[in-house]
């Protein structure tokens, strides 16, 4: 018997499952010019909908990868073989993608001629304006610039398709006027675990944040107005925190180790697995014989003890001689992000190995661990410990500009509740922009305030696939670089034998001799547009469709 109902999709194994069991079927192609027998009701703009879905990768769709664990490109985790970035520009990336920003404006432009009333239209409109915005903040992260099409183009139209890359500036512009849109029509309320107006504030509060401090910390690209993208983010965050809809579930893993998510007050959208239809394997990964890309000492060393202070101030710190000791005093997301054992090279733990040495342990359900690589664990998209942090580094941020002024209240009502709730204690304003002591490992160029704010994001979001565009938008590169950041390519400090290799203080050292990670500025700030798409463009713009360094 079936235990979690589900719609079935238009494309059921690349999709986020949803309540009911209806099967929608239709010949007509949407996706065609001329298709005005398909649009005939709220039903077919509802199915119409469904594929947008695709664009959430969750936990990955059976063997592949998604947004967590997978995502091992960053200081956070060592992955199980080395990666360097892209030295020369790749002939294609499938990231470089339109088609469903193509979708989306099919739609806007069929829903006035479809039978509903006009609540429903600006709902569905509202549906089109949200994904479009997504995937054109995923294409900005990634690349910069890019086209900007808000209606679906012809084919025969080749001056548009092939025009030049619209600046980031407007894109960006044009993706808050997208996700405001969404906001303002969306209904409250629509079919459980589907997008609606919540959920649209959730993700203005995620682009806000990203746009607005990679506009303040980017100031080489001329971009205006950063601190309307901070106060547009704080202000969404707010809002979604003040419907007093959701609140943070009693156990951090509760939100990566369920089974079903459904009664989970903490998620304001999430991705439904289930045997048979949808499955994922990241419990197969950190639980078999594959070498699991481990987190690195850099990420370990960011958790802080009980006290709340810094592994280097604090009294509470025992050391790391044994993970015992590692473990003791520290803040509970540690305790339930590394397992209570070491397991590495030449030292496995019922075949089980690590490449730091370090076991990632977050995500295992022992109720699934048997249906591996078949995991039907939930995955969460949204949820509220991403709009608590969301909110409290808009705070801060704004009062650096000098626009707003963050008071206690604003990391009570914020980060402090993840705090309370991984048993350590309240972040304190003692001053401007100050906390009452200062991490020796802070960068000199942010303040104790932010660098406790972004440590609270970096260690709550662990292994969630955000940490790789938190570095980007700070302008942070250089913790991707092995010789300005050695800890990021260290693991744990274990006992030596005659296969595991370790570096003068007994951590593990998990590449080959002279393994070199090195971050160009700015290069690698941006992926490179692929060639082949470069030269379906005109002569003449070729080469302004690159980015630079590439």
């Amino acid at each position: 018997m079936i235990s979690k109902n589900i719609y079935r999709l238009l494309f059921p194994l690349a999709v986020l499952l949803l309540p009911a069991c209806t099967k929608y079927l239709d010949k007509t192609n949407p996706d065609t010019e001329v298709d005005p027998s398909y649009w005939r009701d709220e039903n077919s703009v509802r199915t119409y909908n469904w594929e947008f879905y695709n664009l959430f990768p969750g936990f990955g769709n059976g063997t592949g990868t998604g947004d967590f664990y997978f995502t091992a490109f960053t200081d956070d985790q060592v992955s199980s073989s080395f990666s360097q970035f892209p030295v020369t520009t790749a002939a294609s990336n499938g990231d470089w993608n339109f088609s469903m920003i193509r979708k989306a404006n099919i739609m806007l432009q069929r829903v006035d001629g479809v039978d509903m009333d006009s609540t429903a239209k600006r709902h569905w409109k509202g549906i089109a304006h949200f994904f479009r915005a997504f995937q054109y903040f995923k294409l900005v992260q990634e690349f910069g610039g890019v086209p900007f099409f808000n209606s679906p183009l012809d084919i025969s139209d080749s001056t548009q398709i092939y025009k030049p890359r619209d600046s980031h500036q407007l894109v960006m512009d044009s993706v808050l006027a997208d996700i405001n849109y969404a906001v303002a029509n969306l209904r409250v309320v629509d079919l459980p675990n589907t997008v609606n107006q919540n959920v649209a504030l959730a993700l203005k509060s995620r682009i806000c944040l990203f746009e607005g401090t990679y506009r303040k910390y980017h100031p080489e690209l001329n971009l205006p107005n950063a601190d309307l993208y901070l106060q547009q983010a704080k202000d969404a965050a707010a809002q979604l925190m003040a419907t007093g809809t959701y609140s943070l579930a009693a156990d951090y893993r509760t939100s990566y180790s369920s089974l079903d998510l459904s009664s989970d007050k903490e998620m304001i959208l999430y991705k439904q697995y289930l045997a048979g239809f949808l499955t994922h394997s990241v419990i197969g990964y950190t639980n078999s014989t594959t070498l699991m890309n481990g987190p690195s000492k850099s990420a370990v060393d960011s958790y802080v003890c009980s006290d709340g202070l810094p592994i280097q101030l604090s009294p509470l710190y025992k050391g790391d001689a044994t993970i015992q000791a590692l473990r003791t005093n520290r803040d509970k997301r540690l305790l339930e992000t590394i397992d209570t054992f070491y397991c590495y090279a030449g030292s496995l733990v019922s075949g089980l190995t690590s490449s730091s040495g370090y076991r990632p342990s977050k995500f295992l359900q022992p109720a699934d661990v048997q249906q591996s690589p078949n995991n039907t664990t939930d995955a969460p998209i949204f949820w509220l410990a991403e709009v608590y942090l969301n909110y409290a580094e808009a705070c801060a941020e704004l009062d650096q500009l000098g626009k707003y002024t963050i008071v206690q209240a604003d990391l009570d009502q914020s980060i402090n509740k993840l705090r309370q709730r991984a048993g350590i204690k309240a972040l304190t304003l003692t001053g401007p922009q100050t906390v009452g002591f200062a991490d020796p490992a802070k960068d000199a160029d942010v303040t104790p305030l932010i660098w406790e704010i972004r440590r609270e994001r970096r260690v709550e979001l662990m292994m969630d696939g955000f940490r790789f565009q938190d570095i980007m938008r700070w302008k942070k590169g250089v913790y991707m670089d092995s010789q300005k950041n050695p800890n990021s390519f260290l693991g744990a400090r274990v006992t030596p034998n005659n296969t595991v290799h370790l570096d003068a203080n007994g951590y593990i050292i998990p590449y080959a001799a002279g393994s070199v990670r090195t971050f160009t500025d700015p290069k690698n700030y941006l992926s490179a547009i692929p060639t082949s798409q470069i030269l379906l463009y005109p002569t003449g713009i070729q080469q302004a469709m690159q980015n630079p360094g590439w």
